[in-house]
């Protein structure tokens, strides 16, 4: 699996509301080997999508490309796992396989998506970098929590408790 669909995956993942991480190490609880064969499947496409699309929006973002920032971030957002055709079985068989809080951080990672979709269309490019940073801060928290069977030199960090959940809700744009 290449690098790009690594990340993918992590994104997805570190993108769910809600975790509050403290600055202590987390015992790993990687989530891919519970997963379906399916579901599995389709998380690593979420990612592969999403870490092409973030690599993008950085550029997008530099060069104050706004309207793409805008298309990238709604393509980001679009992308939510349980927002695809799931049947109500790959529902079920998602919400065993994987705690809530993982959940909850992607649908957080793709509501800051639909933040920076609009940051674009405001033009506001400070905006942007926040909402772009708590987006990436988002996939780190999620990848140190939930992937590290992948994303080994992920495992042993520590990282504030505002990543990945609605703390960074109150940073200054």
């Amino acid at each position: 699996m290449s690098k790009r669909q690594t990340h993918r995956i992590i994104v997805s993942a570190a993108a769910l509301a809600g975790l509050t991480l403290s600055a202590t190490v987390f015992a790993a609880q990687p989530v891919g080997p519970d997963l379906t064969e399916k579901l599995r499947g389709l998380l690593v496409k979420e990612m592969v999508e999403v870490e092409a699309a973030m690599q993008e929006t950085y550029s997008a973002i530099i060069q104050g490309r706004h309207d793409e920032v805008a298309q990238k971030g709604q393509a980001i957002h679009d992308s939510f796992i349980l927002e695809q055709s799931l049947t109500e079985q790959d529902r079920q068989d998602l919400k065993a396989a994987v705690p809530e809080a993982f959940l909850q951080m992607d649908t957080r990672f793709h509501q800051l998506a639909a933040s920076l979709a609009e940051a674009g269309k405001q033009q506001n490019t400070q905006a942007q970098v926040n909402t772009f940073n708590r987006m990436t801060e988002s996939c780190v928290a999620c990848h140190s929590r939930y992937v590290t069977d992948r994303f080994e030199g992920l495992e042993e960090q520590s990282f504030s408790e505002a990543w990945g959940n609605n703390a960074g809700e109150e940073r200054p744009e």
